[in-house]
């Protein structure tokens, strides 16, 4: 399966978001039309013929965040047992037609929502409409398929986090960031609830979740509103609603002072990361430019070969092979303001710590330059010319702000908030939220 990785934290992670970057790929001008079906399903098409391809997401508002301890991992897991085929469509055909009509699908899991696409000639778009929609209420979920399937994913799980010190300490650091929250999770689930878990927990937690009520169908690409939307009532508007049950509020306590976790893993380089909770847009009782000022900050630190990070950590000290930095604004939780840095052979974790707290000391005692904020600006608005060339990303992003925020008005909202975004504004959140009763550090192997 093909998972969701953070754009700027390192490749190996699992994150519950879509990075920031597919956000600036918005065309606020491009034609949308956004309409809800009789069973509560949304849909959300849009224009865009440049080339004779469509792509097609069925995005379902679940994700590990909804799971509860002992039972992780469903999520994910399910998304793998989606392409085990039903009674009508047998496992491999789906992909089997996809690939013979030169197209692609995949789909991936996030802690907020879970996602299945795929990408084709718009001549072909009911082809995979119906198979997509067959999967949605008619999956069959063998033992032998999940017993098979589970051990795919206790494999990936070894080799993508417990094979891995950035892996590991992600996951680490989620897990003591968040006690009670959501977020503590990993969307992979623990190995632990991978053992234990059995074919009914896979089907269950698909017929309580997958539902056109719980669904929103994107399309976007070479297409003509209302066939496209007659298409969609075809295949998906007979579906039944279903009673979708009220999902738990896991709040999070407060944080009495910083928390450090040191790990030794032994033949393996040292690695640090460190998480600030932060609020996300949907935080209730914060003022919404702080969210647009956090990610500011977070390009002020890490984007480009100009930001601190790079200038201070790689270039001028030298203690730093890799550094920075990521925050998920849309998450529907609050999420965590993410540092993370390899150390150069023969560098210690300490001396890299006490580089960054003076970056962060600065940013909150000294006001950044107009020449950064330009700086940071303009990368918004060259990424968002340059990101127009993926319907992919135009559909993830439009999947992404329904899913999360419920609302896709906010993305036109983003690149003339993120231009409205003051150097006070930035050292105010800076001083805020970059503080010790809200960090937590995960260190690997700590050459002290």
């Amino acid at each position: 399966m093909n998972f969701l990785y953070k754009n700027n934290i390192s490749k190996y992670f699992l994150i519950a978001n879509i990075s920031i970057i597919f956000l600036l790929s918005f065309d606020v001008r491009a034609e949308i039309m956004e309409k809800t079906l009789d069973n509560g399903m949304h849909v959300i098409l849009k224009k865009d013929k440049r080339a004779p391809v469509v792509t097609s997401h069925i995005w379902y508002k679940i994700g590990s965040a909804d799971e509860v301890s002992g039972k992780t991992g469903l999520s994910h897991a399910l998304e793998h047992m989606m392409f085990k085929g039903t009674k009508k469509n047998p496992g491999g055909l789906f992909s089997e037609v996809i690939a013979k009509l030169g197209g692609k699908e995949n789909a991936f899991t996030s802690k907020d929502y879970t996602a299945y696409y795929q990408t084709l000639p718009s001549q072909y778009l009911e082809e995979a409409m119906k198979f997509e929609s067959d999967r949605m209420t008619n999956l069959v979920v063998s033992k032998e398929d999940f017993l098979k399937e589970i051990e795919v994913i206790k494999e990936e799980r070894r080799l993508r986090t417990d094979d891995q010190p950035e892996g590991i300490a992600y996951e680490q650091l989620y897990a003591s960031a968040y006690n009670n929250s959501s977020y503590h999770d990993p969307i992979i689930g623990w190995m632990e609830d991978l053992h234990n878990m059995t074919e009914e927990d896979i089907f269950n937690w698909y017929k309580n979740w997958y539902a056109p009520n719980n669904a929103t169908a994107v399309i976007v690409g070479d297409i003509d509103f209302d066939e496209t939307f007659k298409m969609v009532e075809k295949y998906y508007g007979s579906k039944k609603r279903v009673d979708i049950q009220k999902r738990i509020q896991r709040n999070e306590p407060v944080q009495f002072g910083e928390k450090n976790i040191s790990i030794i893993i032994k033949d393996k380089p040292s690695y640090l990361i460190t998480g600030y909770k932060v609020p996300s847009i949907n935080t209730k009782n914060i003022e919404k430019w702080e969210c647009y000022a956090l990610s500011v900050l977070s390009g002020v630190l890490s984007s480009g070969q100009n930001s601190r990070f790079q200038k201070i950590l790689i270039r001028d000290k030298k203690i730093a092979s890799y550094a920075d930095s990521g925050y998920s604004m849309f998450s529907r939780n609050e999420p965590l303001f993410l540092i993370d840095v390899n150390p150069m052979i023969g560098k210690n974790i300490g001396d890299i710590e006490i580089e960054l707290n003076k970056i962060i000391d600065g940013l909150k005692t000294k006001l950044v330059s107009q020449k950064e904020l330009d700086r940071i600006k303009a990368q918004v608005l060259a990424s968002e010319v340059y990101q127009q060339d993926s319907i992919d990303y135009q559909a993830r992003i439009l999947g992404m702000a329904k899913t999360s925020v419920g609302d896709i008005s906010i993305i036109k909202e983003y690149t003339s908030n993120i231009g409205s975004v003051t150097a006070s504004q930035v050292r105010k959140v800076a001083k805020k939220y970059l503080v010790a009763n809200l960090k937590t550090t995960v260190k690997v192997n700590d050459d002290k």
